[in-house]
């Protein structure tokens, strides 16, 4: 593991206090500082390690494909040259994976700099770190040090859990803990320090809140309720947090208006950080631009977008257009996807990431990319509320807000198996390309959804025909981590 060697420099990215965006190497771990901007770069240099599932690298290779292109809703774009996503896609899980490999590195690297914040914030004793400033930044810490283990055991499973900072070889040599003492241990306990840290209930410069500490715990405790876990107690926790976020009204779903469409509020730059916006990897288009947006613009595309440039990325399956409902918006070209812009015609492509002013801009975006939607706690809430008892008004209210937005009816009078369903069906559709939330869905609920019905997972076959086995549960822990310490291949 690398990031535990004592001698492996862990790359810590700092910023400046004013501004979080402008990167700051150092070459050297901090371990103990001694002013408020020590505090607070220890915390900011974790937010870098957000960013890296979500940047292009080599030609058109991106991290997060791999989980993507594995649900059988996207597929890899004709001359995309990622053979990670390649194999993720014909449903090979090796443990030379570079794009897990990266997951596995990045994570555990912003695991490592939460637990020097963590250690060290407590220690520092100048008084322009007040209290109140000291419990925010160790409130920051903490959600993300859970967002970084979240992410890891949901790929991975089972994984060395550490909460302090590395200080031996012994460190990298940690054995397996168990899914279950990876939530109970690390994630649930620094989700609850930060949901009382005093963090601010919602702010649009994209750093943690406290809208985003109980968002997060809301899917954590539907995650524990579902596999491998089966803790189905958790249903009603996962409920009663989800509707703490939305009784107190500070967020609100993207919709419609004179002017703008919800697709163009979603993708548009313009409205990160805000309303269904709970949060993002940050960007912008100078310090620190985005490659999401031309990692998804169509091969081709240079008529529609002259001065960009296109890298095809992904695209959506067919078999995934066709599985919507036909009056969905969602399908229909500029929603989610599209293939055609003022008469110019191209593969079906991902919308979700391409505005009016990358078009015809300058060829650099600062989109953000989400990772907690206002509609992700709309549909955890409803699915939670079935589960616990029976769905209610609000739970109806959840899920209709989702489909009514979409142009779809609303539904009524299900029973608890279709209201199950339909939840399910409505996360299907409402999340492709989005930080893998597919398909962390279906190692939950050990489901597909196939146009149709849903079927068991191990067993179910992607639109390539490639069936999916137990193998395709996890990723394995990459066999570079494995040959650094051996406890991990047990």
């Amino acid at each position: 593991m690398k990031k535990y060697n004592l001698l492996l420099i862990v790359c810590c990215l700092f910023f400046s206090c004013e501004d979080f965006l402008d990167e700051v190497p150092k070459s050297e771990k901090t371990i103990i500082g001694t002013s408020l901007l020590d505090a607070q770069e220890s915390v900011n240099g974790i937010y870098a390690f957000l960013r890296a599932p979500y940047n292009k690298t080599g030609y058109a290779k991106m991290v997060y494909s791999i989980l993507e292109v594995s649900t059988g809703a996207l597929k890899p774009a004709i001359g995309t040259q990622d053979t990670d996503m390649e194999d993720a896609y014909n449903l090979i899980y090796s443990s030379s994976n570079g794009s897990a490999s990266s997951f596995w590195n990045t994570y555990y690297g912003g695991i490592e700099a939460a637990n020097v914040a963590i250690a060290s914030i407590p220690q520092i004793t100048d008084a322009e770190l007040t209290e109140e400033k000291r419990r925010a930044l160790l409130g920051e810490a903490y959600f993300l040090r859970a967002y970084y283990y979240y992410q890891l055991v949901q790929i991975f499973g089972e994984i060395p859990l550490n909460i302090t900072p590395s200080s031996s070889f012994e460190d990298g040599q940690l054995p397996k803990s168990s899914v279950q003492e990876v939530y109970e241990t690390v994630i649930i306990p620094d989700l609850m320090n930060a949901e009382n840290s005093g963090l601010p209930n919602t702010s649009s410069s994209g750093r943690a809140t406290l809208g985003a500490v109980k968002s997060l715990l809301a899917k954590v405790y539907l995650s524990m309720a579902g596999s491998p876990l089966n803790q189905t107690d958790k249903y009603a926790a996962a409920r009663d947090k989800a509707n703490e976020v939305i009784s107190a009204e500070w967020y609100n779903l993207f919709q419609s208006d004179g002017s703008t469409t919800w697709f163009n509020k979603l993708n548009n730059p313009a409205y990160d950080n805000i309303e269904e916006h709970i949060f993002m990897v940050q960007y912008n288009d100078e310090a620190v631009g985005s490659s999401i947006t031309s990692y998804f613009t169509p091969i081709g595309g240079e008529a529609i977008s002259p001065l960009s440039l296109h890298f095809g990325g992904m695209e959506p399956e067919i078999d995934f257009i066709n599985s919507y409902e036909s009056n969905d918006l969602r399908a229909q070209n500029q929603g989610f996807f599209f293939n055609e812009v003022d008469g110019i015609t191209f593969n079906n492509s991902v919308y979700k990431y391409f505005y009016e002013e990358y078009r015809v801009g300058n060829g650099l975006s600062g989109k953000n990319v989400p990772l907690l939607r206002y509609a992700d706690v709309l549909l955890t809430y409803a699915e939670a509320q079935n589960e616990s008892t029976s769905a209610n008004a609000l739970a109806y209210n959840s899920l209709n807000a989702i489909r009514s937005r979409a142009g779809l009816p609303n539904v009524s009078g299900l029973s608890k198996e279709d209201f199950r369903e339909e939840v399910w069906k409505q996360r299907y559709w409402e999340f492709p390309a989005e930080a893998g939330i597919l398909w962390f869905d279906q190692r939950r609920i050990n489901k597909v959804f196939n146009g149709n019905d849903f079927s068991d997972l191990v067993g179910s076959a992607l639109p390539n025909g490639k069936i999916r086995t137990n193998d395709n549960v996890y990723f394995p822990i990459p066999q570079s981590e494995v040959i650094l310490n051996p406890n991990l291949g047990n």
